[in-house]
């Protein structure tokens, strides 16, 4: 096999292209691992958010998550780079030190003897040799254009690059309808602020009288793991943007830095610190986080009646019981799996208005946790080609819930799987599910 001719093509260096890439390569195939930044971790490492949720159901009563999520998790916290939470609170499973997290991925890449790391390498094309068949990538690094063969290819992108490059089937939401992006910090002195201001809150600044000058009123922050005095924090918000469109991504760059000096500078005015205490900035995520661009128009379409009502699937690849979760422009809504909902919007006057309820009428049998289905990753008419991550086709509730970590992460493992199995016996993506 020539140096540039691979089994599988996983495009996308996520934990979720990653956990595709250890398992082909586990079953013999030799894959190549294509990521356009220098390093490995999608969202968790270059996005800098230190949380995956509850591998538990809702309850906290029943194991649902385990495979390489499990295995990665536990080898943080013996490192002494992760801390468990507790299992029955689905939206914090463990808090992660995603520095950690990185090099861990790394030496679990670097373990597979027939995985090909290309960092700094980004999906230009794909080219097909007939309709739905993928043959090649085009790839950009500092060599200038290559093209690497293929005989599968995963599309762990989050954007669906390689099927839209491919021409496969694809849908999106109007912008205005995507949920929001959020740049996110690692901040020092918020402790300190505290300890003399003890009405200090990151939650107060976003209030208009604070003058930080933000039009939405929903953020959330946590501590770094085996970091004392730093905290990460995810208080800024770009709405109205396809991050798949070159000039929206841009702007919610820029834009959501802009949010993040006016947090900072808003707190050092608010509450005063002697010079060298207040707040700063320690980092800035080299990528802003994206909630949703892209979806692939796949086999089946994971609607909010299924995912919220437990619906089993005789081809599950995933389980979960994180909480749906919608990031509209100003506000946020959560639905639960036991129907009751939490919203918090601003009000029209300035101010933040906090809503609770049931979506859904109280039942004995409420689930408490959901599926994935593997159909849910195949796009219509690939012969060879599979979709799992953030790009999956769902609809906007049920995406809420599916597009988080945890959840992708077993999308990727499924994937790569699944690409093994149809190289081993001749099957199209639609026929190689592994149970």
């Amino acid at each position: 096999m020539r140096p540039d001719e691979f089994d599988v093509v996983v495009a996308g260096g996520s934990c979720t292209g990653v956990f595709a890439a250890i398992r082909a390569a586990e079953a013999g195939c030799r894959v190549a691992l294509v990521e356009m930044a220098g390093g490995f971790g999608g969202t968790a490492t270059q996005g800098l958010v230190p949380i995956w949720h509850s591998l538990f159901s809702s309850d906290g009563r029943t194991p649902i998550v385990g495979g390489l999520t499990d295995e990665v998790e536990r080898e943080l916290v013996r490192r002494g780079e992760a801390r468990m939470e507790a299992p029955d609170n689905p939206a914090r499973g463990a808090l992660l030190n995603v520095a950690g997290l990185q090099m861990l991925l790394d030496e679990l890449v670097e373990a597979q003897p027939r995985i090909t790391p290309f960092l700094h390498t980004r999906l230009a094309a794909a080219e097909c040799d007939r309709p739905g068949r993928v043959a090649a990538v085009v790839v950009a690094d500092k060599s200038g254009l290559r093209r690497l063969r293929g005989r599968f290819f995963v599309d762990a992108t989050g954007d669906a690059d390689l099927c839209r490059f491919a021409g496969l089937p694809t849908w999106r939401p109007p912008k205005e309808a995507m949920q929001a992006h959020t740049l996110c910090a690692i901040l020092a002195g918020a402790d300190r602020i505290r300890a003399r201001h003890p009405d200090f809150s990151f939650e107060a600044l976003m209030r208009p009288e604070a003058g930080a000058g933000l039009k939405h009123v929903y953020g959330w922050g946590a501590e770094v793991v085996g970091a004392k005095g730093l905290s990460f924090h995810a208080y800024t918000r770009v709405a109205d943007c396809d991050p798949s469109v070159p000039e929206d991504l841009t702007r919610a760059e820029i834009e959501s830095r802009a949010q993040l000096r006016r947090i900072v500078d808003a707190a050092n005015r608010r509450y005063p610190m002697p010079p060298g205490e207040g707040l700063s900035v320690v980092a800035i995520a080299p990528h802003v986080g994206l909630r949703e661009s892209c979806h692939v128009d796949s086999l089946h379409r994971v609607t909010a009646e299924e995912l919220l009502g437990g619906r089993r699937f005789d081809d599950c690849i995933a389980r979960g019981s994180y909480r749906v979760d919608i990031h509209e422009g100003a506000g946020i809504t959560f639905k639960y799996l036991d129907g009751t909902f939490e919203r918090t919007v601003a009000d029209g006057a300035g101010g933040t208005r906090y809503e609770t309820g049931r979506w859904r009428e109280e039942r004995a049998d409420a689930p408490t946790w959901y599926e994935i289905p593997y159909r849910a990753i195949v796009p219509k008419g690939a012969e060879n080609v599979l979709a799992p991550g953030r790009c999956l086709d769902c609809d906007r509730d049920a995406y809420g819930a599916c597009r988080v970590m945890v959840n992708c992460n077993q999308t990727g493992e499924a994937a790569g799987r699944a690409a093994a199995n149809a190289l081993a016996r001749g099957l199209p993506a639609a026929d190689a599910f592994v149970a």
